[in-house]
């Protein structure tokens, strides 16, 4: 829970110091009850920062590097703590799984051939509820 408040925090910083030269780019998603909105924050010459929120609740924020392949498991408690209406699977634990795959496509620079990333596609499941599917994202040269 810690790390979920922590991403929130973390949300809010970088959201609020973004500057002219900064991009955001959103997408929302309804798939069956739930809403889920994936935001990409793109920085000149730093990586890219991914923030994926559903039901309105911030579910994390990472990097670039770590957004391709995410597993993060969370062992639900037997007594009466609060959780995420998507944690309760009747499950022991629950796991979000999924990320975002480079779309690249080869360009001429300087007279070579170089592979080049010009977006993402993502998906991600809550548990075995879809949370996300074949979002794209063209990122713009």
């Amino acid at each position: 829970m810690n790390k979920l408040i922590l991403a929130g925090l973390l949300s809010a910083l970088c959201f609020s110091n973004v500057s002219h030269a900064d991009e955001k780019i959103c997408q929302n998603q309804m798939l069956g009850s739930h809403a889920s909105q994936l935001c990409i924050l793109k920085r000149p010459y730093q990586h890219q920062y991914y923030f994926l929120s559903v039901d309105g609740e911030v579910v994390f924020a990472l990097p670039d590097d770590y957004v391709e392949d995410v597993t993060l498991v969370h062992r639900i408690p037997k007594d009466a703590a609060i959780e995420f209406p998507l944690s309760n699977q009747r499950t022991p634990t629950v796991t979000i799984s999924g990320g975002c795959m480079p779309i690249s496509e080869d360009q001429e620079i300087d007279g070579k051939e170089v592979g080049v990333e010009i977006g993402r596609t993502c998906s991600f499941n809550w548990g075995s509820v879809p949370i996300v599917k074949d979002l794209n994202f063209k990122f713009n040269p």
